[in-house]
């Protein structure tokens, strides 16, 4: 099953290489950024660093750095920061994340220095589009966990200094569904109302004659 999750299309200069995730490098060389969709709008970001075997990050210090602005978020055409973060400790890589981070099921006994940076909020828009800076020199492996569907598997790109994520939709919550049909249903209604009418205005003004048509 994982070893199914290992294989990547990389786009490069000369056509499309089917590659193992593998050839990528190892989970430790990224910032692992795990993407939750929640129900009503709620997103979770939380963006991991390796400061045991990363070798660009030496120290827990290196690693805060690393994650004080790791991605933004695109909002039409601006380049937001996410804000302040709460940060934790970990020794374990999450049991969902890609392949190319060793799991309990693998062997893997934990003992990892890991800090994470944590972003929760609830989304304004009906899909989250993340963005790298320029300068940035961390690449950061973006996946998604659907809380509705938690055994799915993981979706995931790797983000470079100025790479721009998918659009990925977020859980709308069911008034905001209604609204959004409600007012798609409402302008149809409005357009085929109109069209009704300029036929019958037409229709009047050829009974009626040219000069009435005005």
């Amino acid at each position: 099953m994982r070893l199914a999750r290992s294989i990547i299309l990389i786009l490069a200069a000369g056509g499309a290489v089917l590659a193992p995730l593998c050839a990528l490098g190892h989970g430790s060389e990224f910032l692992s950024a795990k993407l939750t969709l929640l129900p009503d709008a709620e997103v979770l970001l939380e963006v991991t660093a390796d400061y045991g075997s990363n070798p660009m990050i030496s120290d827990e210090a290196a690693a805060r750095e690393a994650l004080a602005d790791p991605v933004r978020v695109r909002q039409k055409n601006v380049l937001v920061p996410l804000g302040t973060a709460s940060i934790s400790r970990r020794q374990k890589w999450d049991e969902n994340a890609p392949s190319v981070y060793p799991t309990s099921d693998e062997g893997d006994d934990g003992g990892h220095s890991l800090l994470t940076a944590a972003w929760r909020w609830r989304s304004t828009e009906p899909e989250v589009v993340f963005e790298m800076p320029q300068d940035k020199i961390h690449n950061v492996l973006l996946w998604t966990l659907d809380a509705e569907h938690p055994n799915a598997e993981p979706k995931w790109m790797i983000l470079q200094a100025g790479d721009r994520s998918r659009a990925i939709p977020i859980q709308l919550p069911p008034w905001w569904r209604d609204w959004r049909v409600g007012a798609a249903g409402a302008g149809g209604v409005v357009l085929i109302g109109g069209y009704a009418a300029r036929r019958r205005k037409r229709a009047r003004c050829m009974g009626a004659g040219a000069a009435r048509c005005d």
